[in-house]
């Protein structure tokens, strides 16, 4: 875990004891996420289109490579490190869940939320990818993007007030956004039963 306080932000990625140059501009990793999400590209393509966001072209994809790119995409430098889990008596899968956030459909808000909270107009902006992240978890409860995620990831069996829990699934629909699953999403959801 790095501390974005003093530390500088990473400009490459290190895999396979090799240094790789990466993009950071903000933008393009928006357009990295529209490629992980996009489901008419396979997954052996979306691995090769995946090194675009190094300056410099590996010899080979590994899957060091790629998970180190992952790992940038998802700013887990930035992450505090958690506990491991000490309860081994349940290794399963959890079930997939439900999106809480879509940088494409939510890119309206986004924008707003970082024009009134910081004076940032993203749409002019030069930005490192894990400022914008930084910045984003910071948003305020209140803001359009926390509000949103949320309405969209609030388990309603935990509200025990009937009024509320309407209430609150309302806004949850309301909110919600258009996610598919896959045979292997079903397959988990159903306890890989089908």
């Amino acid at each position: 875990m790095i501390n974005a306080l003093y530390e500088p932000l990473p400009e490459s990625i290190t895999a396979d004891g090799i240094k790789y140059p990466i993009i950071t501009d903000f933008r393009e990793w928006f357009r990295f996420a529209d490629l992980v999400e996009d489901n008419e590209i396979s997954k052996r393509d979306k691995l090769y289109l995946m090194i675009q966001w190094l300056l410099k072209p590996p010899e080979r994809i590994t899957d060091e490579l790629i998970y180190a790119i992952l790992d940038f995409y998802r700013a887990r430098e930035l992450e505090r490190e958690l506990p491991e889990s000490s309860d081994d008596e349940d290794n399963n899968t959890p079930p997939p869940s439900v999106p809480v956030l879509n940088w494409k459909i939510d890119a309206p808000y986004i924008i707003g939320d970082f024009l009134r909270y910081y004076g940032i107009d993203l749409l002019n902006a030069e930005m490192h990818w894990w400022r914008f992240r930084l910045l984003f978890s910071a948003l305020p409860a209140e803001s359009q993007m926390m509000t949103r995620i949320g309405y969209r990831g609030v388990d309603l069996g935990l509200i025990k007030n009937e009024s509320e829990r309407k209430r609150v699934m309302k806004m949850k629909q309301l909110y919600a956004l258009p996610f598919e699953l896959d045979e292997d999403d079903i397959a988990a959801v159903f306890g890989g039963g089908l």
